[in-house]
């Protein structure tokens, strides 16, 4: 295998672990305890759009929206 090849392929082995991050569990991420992550909490999370997550557009990410945020 030549040395090129095998430097590509490390490097693409480890983006793609930094891309497959774990993200946190719900619990943490809801600082207030209120059932519901704001927009201000979801900005703590690396990775996580929260447009994108929001996907009923009510302004908050429940349990369900943010499991299927962590699954995509």
């Amino acid at each position: 295998m030549s040395k090129r090849l095998l430097i590509g392929l490390l490097a693409f082995g480890f983006s793609a672990g930094a891309i497959a991050q774990e993200m946190p569990d719900f619990e943490e991420v809801d600082q207030n305890d209120d059932g519901m992550i704001s927009q201000e909490e979801a900005a703590e999370v690396e990775g996580l759009d929260f447009a994108t997550a929001d996907t009923n557009q009510d302004g908050s990410i429940d349990r369900v929206e943010y499991a299927t945020a962590g699954s995509e």
